[in-house]
C-alpha cells in the first residue's frame, strides 16, 4: 500500500491540473479563431496532458522521495502522447463518445502509469 498512496495523490493533482487546463484550453479555442483539428488535439488536448504530466512527475517526486528520471519521465511522456492521440482518434472517428473516451483515457493513465513506474522499479 505504500507505493500506492504517493502515486494516487500525484495522479489526483495532475488530474485535477489537467482538467482545468482542459477548461482554459476549450474556452480559448471558443473564444478565438479556427485552429483546425490539429490545433484543438494541441491545445485542448494535448497541452492540458503534458502540464498534468509535468504536475504528476514533480509531485511524485515529492510524495515518494525519489525522482522518476529523465529516460522513464521521456517513456512516461510518450505513452501520454500515445494514449491522448488514441483517444482523440476514438472520438474524431466516432467511434467512442468524448465521456466514456475521457473516462478510458484516465483509466489507461491510471493503470499504465503503475505499471510503467512497476517496469522502472520505482514503485
Amino acid at each position: 500500500m505504500r507505493g500506492w498512496l504517493p502515486y494516487a495523490a500525484a495522479f489526483g493533482l495532475a488530474l485535477a491540473s489537467a482538467i482545468g487546463g482542459y477548461f482554459v484550453g476549450f474556452m480559448s479555442v471558443m473564444s478565438g479563431v479556427s485552429i483546425g483539428m490539429a490545433g484543438l488535439f494541441a491545445v485542448v488536448i494535448l497541452f492540458p496532458l503534458m502540464a498534468a504530466y509535468a504536475v504528476f512527475v514533480v509531485s511524485y517526486a515529492a510524495f515518494a522521495d525519489h525522482w522518476i528520471g529523465w529516460l522513464n519521465g521521456l517513456v512516461g511522456a510518450a505513452f501520454v502522447f500515445a494514449v491522448a492521440l488514441a483517444c482523440f482518434v476514438l472520438v474524431t472517428q466516432d467511434l467512442l463518445e468524448e465521456v466514456p473516451a475521457a473516462i478510458l483515457m484516465a483509466l489507461i493513465l491510471f493503470v499504465g502509469g503503475r505499471l510503467l513506474l512497476k517496469r522502472a522499479s520505482l514503485v
